[in-house]
């Protein structure tokens, strides 16, 4: 009995102490082993304490993987002023005590594992009878099982407490990123997977849909990368095809299909070869990609068309929201600028390419955002960048610590520097607190809130300004985001400033410099940059491969603008963290380019020459959906027995068409003869077979000077044989009775053996000669002729 009686004098006395308000040390947060209760603030109503009102608290009690059969909420309140961020930060962290008296409780009603219940603790105005004219005032919740219980778990953060609204208010520019996320799929091959990764990048229901959505009513400072509202070529492995080609004007090697060498002959058929067009039409990389008004048409590809939607809104933004650009892909312009040559070249080919109009006029102003620390060396580095291609100089997002007056007390954000178009200092335990993905959103309010007034009290007095960076990625919900500037709007001593009104302040402000030491970036963490040499590498080499494609393709800056980007993008911050998602995009690129390169390759038909020397015949086939011009093909013999005399020129082909390029040659010997067969572009290049191998003919050489003289040998030998082999066949000739034909003259009679034929002079022989005297006559003219 005794026992239980002292059980129920405590609980009343714990009772009593909760009317009347009792000092109490507030217990650390902790829970119990194998004890796991969550609490989650929904909100704190007023935002922001005033004398003599009530403040009314709600949340939701979580009971974790044990239940809890009678919980307990209480409230405890302090009066101590946490008037400094630190203070702010360690009574938070549980590293501090102070003390506090219990205010309001709340019996939530039994939970099951798992179970959650909603909560409501309303401290009363009496509480709140405080002198301060601002205060950050200590708040803790905690949970036990019972009245009188040991508290399991305590949740500590504050009240912020004003009595009179501030006169010099600070401001507040909020920088929210639309990025693109670091999925692969966006930059490979037209297909089901990349136009599911656009929709999940910039479609309904993705982050950058709900972040518009969701701040539609604040005054944001969007942050953009032009890629979100331009996407790049897919990495298909043809080009898309032309809505109009250009009339052929020149001639190629050949003209005629089925023709053959001049002195000699090819046993692989002609076809005939489009002509040389005239131009190129090829443009800048500089130039705007979706103000490209190329041959390709009206475009079908999915992501152009939520890009477009994307563009619409953009464009209609309420005037208190501003727009920042950065260069396209956001390139990680920290880790190229401190990577030599070739990472320079890349910033400054990613700062080089200009907005498409319709966006330009939502917004000129330009960025940098470096996502790891930065001194001044590197800062005019990244700065060069845009001077060097002429544009106007950035606006440079850094942490406040950069700067040279860096301290424990906060100055102002907006700043000038030489070679920018001024510095936004943001706030780095500030924007975690907005900006992180962890951590319950209640809790973090009324820290910000805190932090932020504690700031404030260094200088009540003074005109300052903060800047407050969300991250590109992973970071806290939109509706996160949402909920935390709008309790910031509400607090009187923060006011809104845009982003466009930051950039006119900073260029008008005083010149200031960077440390000559990097500066630590803790927030957004910076995570390991994908940018290496080894990877710089690569895309020197495909950016290598694209300008042969440039020189080859006729009419086509459409397809290498876009092309470049789609190779560039490698060197964006979207890949700090995800190595393996920049090494598959490389790979889309790289397989897309090794098949534009092959589609244009020399047949590899056995060829026969049979002849000293003359044209030899090489048919060169187009499978690209555009025509192509200045097409070199190198013929390389691996032997002796045949020499190149010289190389044929280069020929022009039509969209899917062939041709035949005729170079000169000579045989110094029979045989079969490997030749490979190197076809490249007009600037070397090379295409057809894959990089590093190359097309390999087969030559069949029979010079004229061997075969033809043993040919006509054997042909005069053969017919001296058949005609001796017939002779001594036949034998020697026979007479033979010759029957008449009919109806022709009959045999005259053969002549006896006895009969004595006188061979009878002509008239002309027997008539005399004029002055001849005496007459010749025959001595037989007197005998009778039938004897």
């Amino acid at each position: 009995m005794l026992t239980r009686g002292a059980a129920l004098l405590a609980a009343l006395l714990v009772f009593a102490c909760l009317l009347v308000g009792v000092p109490t040390a507030s217990a650390v947060t902790h829970a119990a082993s194998g004890f796991d209760p969550d609490v989650a603030i929904t909100a704190v109503s007023p935002t922001v304490a005033a004398p003599g009102k009530p403040v009314t608290i709600t949340g939701s009690l979580t009971a974790g993987s044990r239940a809890l059969t009678a919980p307990v909420l209480t409230a405890s309140l302090g009066t101590t002023d946490l008037d400094t961020v630190s203070s702010v930060r360690s009574w938070n962290a549980g590293t501090s005590q102070v003390l506090t008296r219990n205010r309001a409780s709340t019996r939530p009603g039994s939970l099951n594992a798992g179970g959650f219940e909603q909560f409501t603790l309303t401290i009363p105005a009496e509480a709140l009878a405080l002198r301060y004219s601002n205060a950050n005032l200590p708040l803790s919740i905690s949970l036990s099982n019972g009245v009188g219980g040991v508290p399991l778990s305590t949740w500590r953060t504050t009240l912020s407490f004003v009595r009179t609204a501030p006169a010099v208010p600070m401001h507040v520019t909020w920088l929210v990123p639309l990025m693109l996320p670091a999925d692969s799929a966006l930059f490979g091959p037209t297909g089901s997977a990349r136009t599911a990764a656009w929709e999940n990048a910039i479609g309904t229901g993705s982050r950058i849909d709900t972040m518009l959505r969701a701040l539609a009513g604040q005054p944001v400072t969007w942050v953009i990368d032009p890629a979100v509202i331009a996407p790049p070529a897919a990495a298909d492995r043809n080009v898309p095809a032309a809505t109009s080609s250009a009339a052929p004007t020149g001639t190629s090697s050949s003209s005629t299909r089925g023709s053959s060498g001049a002195s000699g002959s090819s046993s692989s058929a002609g076809s005939t070869s489009s002509g040389a067009p005239t131009s190129s039409g090829s443009r800048s990389s500089t130039t705007s990609p979706s103000d490209s008004s190329g041959t390709s048409g009206t475009s079908t590809d999915p992501a152009a068309t939520l890009a477009a939607q994307l563009r619409t809104r953009l464009a209609s933004l309420p005037s208190y929201q501003s727009v920042m650009w950065t260069p396209y892909d956001d390139p990680d312009v920290s880790a190229l600028a401190t990577s030599g040559t070739r990472g320079e070249q890349l910033m400054r080919e990613e700062v080089g390419r200009s907005l498409p109009s319709d966006m330009a006029a939502v917004s000129s102003t330009s960025v940098a955002w470096p996502a790891s620390g930065v001194d001044a060396t590197v800062l005019r580095t990244i700065t060069n960048a845009w001077s060097q291609k002429h544009r106007a100089a950035p606006v440079v997002i850094l942490p406040k610590e950069a700067a040279s007056d860096a301290g424990d007390i906060t100055g102002t954000a907006e700043r000038s520097a030489t070679g920018t178009s001024g510095l936004l200092l943001y706030d780095q335990q500030l924007s975690e607190l907005v900006g992180a993905a962890t951590g319950d959103i209640g809790l973090r309010t009324q820290e910000f809130l805190a932090q932020s007034l504690a700031v404030y009290e260094e200088r009540p007095a003074t005109s300052r300004s903060l800047a407050i960076v969300v991250p590109r990625s992973a970071g806290a919900a939109a509706s996160q985001l949402a909920s935390i500037i709008s309790a910031a709007r509400k607090a009187p001593w923060l006011a809104d400033r845009s982003g466009a009104q930051a950039v006119r302040i900073a260029r008008s402000a005083a010149p200031d410099t960077l440390r000559s030491q990097r500066t630590a970036v803790t927030f957004p963490a910076p995570r390991t940059t994908a940018i290496t040499q080894a990877f710089l590498t690569r895309i020197g080499t495909q950016r290598r491969q694209l300008s042969g494609l440039n020189s080859l393709l006729v009419n086509s800056g459409d397809v290498i603008s876009d092309r470049l980007r789609l190779v560039d993008n490698l060197g964006s911050t979207r890949w700090r963290g995800y190595t393996a998602g920049a090494t598959h995009s490389a790979q889309y690129s790289a397989a897309g380019l090794a098949s534009l390169l092959s589609l244009v390759s020399v047949s590899t038909s056995p060829v026969n020459f049979f002849t000293d020397r003359g044209a030899l015949s090489i048919n060169v086939v187009n499978k690209l959906n555009r025509p192509v011009r200045n097409v070199r093909v190198v013929l390389l013999p691996r032997a002796i027995q045949l020499k190149v005399r010289r190389q044929a020129p280069p020929i022009s082909l039509a969209a899917g068409g062939l041709g035949i390029v005729r170079p000169e040659v000579a045989a110094a010997g029979s045989g079969s003869v490997p030749v490979d067969a190197v076809i490249e572009t007009a600037n070397g290049v090379e295409l057809g077979a894959p990089r590093g191998m190359k097309a390999n003919l087969q030559v069949n050489v029979r010079p004229t000077a061997t075969w033809i003289y043993w040919a006509l040998g054997a042909v005069a030998g053969l017919i001296l044989i058949g005609g001796v082999v017939r002779s001594i066949r036949r034998g020697p000739r026979a007479e033979h009775d010759v029957a008449p034909q009919p109806g022709s003259a009959p045999p005259r009679a053969a002549t006896p053996g006895d009969a004595i034929v006188a061979s009878t002079p002509s008239p002309t022989a027997a008539a005399p000669r004029p002055g001849d005297e005496t007459a010749t006559t025959d001595h037989r003219a007197g005998e009778d002729p039938h004897e």
